[in-house]
């Protein structure tokens, strides 16, 4: 295996660079599946990284899916991990669109990123002035070669400069959730979620291949910290047709 750049851009986040080429070593097949990653130790002194930074860095593999924990206290190289890769570079060549919630068997084959001036009811719920720039995150998911949801995610700016992928146009293959968790700790711990049966925009109509004014449900999710601050806002649009499952673990009972 070979060292790879040693040199580090310090206004990029030190564990994104050295994920990235790790990430561009496991597509390239100079890791294979099964091969010992890099120890701590062994980033901090290759790459003039912290223990902490080669924490996050081993943290945010297994987040992606990339990396799994071996026999003593090794990480290796995921089963699959260089397929995953591929499955997303190919989802962000695509062209334009979104981010969704679960639909069974649905992937997500297109992701755009801005930050756009904030609608005034999204702006309220995010704590924010209207009109304030946030970051808009949408992912469209297909199942069987058909569209089957689309999402548009608003994070709060202080969530969005925390999390620097949410900004990429490409999926996150355990989530924006889990890698909201495993990069700055801050995880969800309660979700307010409504649903609603309601007309099709232009736009959206567009997005899911179906005419204008066709039914669609739209769940709209508020995810919260423990502390009850947001950490994202999510609306969800299905098209009539389209099933949708949760698994849900009940407590208190």
């Amino acid at each position: 295996m070979s060292n790879g750049t040693t040199e580090l851009d310090r206004p990029i986040p030190l564990y994104m660079q050295v994920v990235r080429q790790l990430r561009a070593q496991i597509a390239s097949g100079e890791l294979r599946d099964g091969d010992r990653l890099p120890s701590q130790r062994q980033m901090m002194a290759r790459w003039h990284i912290s223990m902490q930074t080669a924490s996050k860095v081993i943290g945010a593999m297994k987040t992606e899916g990339l990396a799994v924990p071996s026999v003593g206290r090794d990480t290796i190289v995921a089963p699959g991990a260089a397929a995953r890769i591929a499955a997303a570079a190919r989802g962000t060549a695509r062209a334009p669109a979104a981010s969704l919630p679960p639909a069974p068997g649905a992937t997500v084959t297109a992701v755009t990123t801005a930050k756009t001036a904030a609608p005034g009811p999204v702006a309220e719920i995010l704590g924010i002035p209207a009109g304030r720039r946030a970051l808009r995150r949408t992912e469209t998911r297909e199942h069987n070669g058909k569209p089957a949801s689309l999402t548009v995610a608003w994070y709060p700016p202080g969530i969005a400069a925390a999390a620097p992928r949410l900004a990429e146009p490409q999926p996150l293959p355990a989530g924006a959730l889990a890698y909201i968790a495993e990069t700055t700790g801050t995880r969800a711990s309660r979700a307010d979620e409504d649903h609603a049966a309601d007309p099709a925009g232009d736009d959206t109509a567009a997005a899911l291949g179906i005419s204008p004014a066709s039914p669609v449900l739209i769940i709209r999710i508020r995810y919260y910290a423990a502390d009850g601050k947001l950490i994202k806002y999510a609306e969800t649009t299905m098209p009539s047709g389209r099933r949708h499952g949760r698994s849900y673990t009940i407590t208190g009972n």
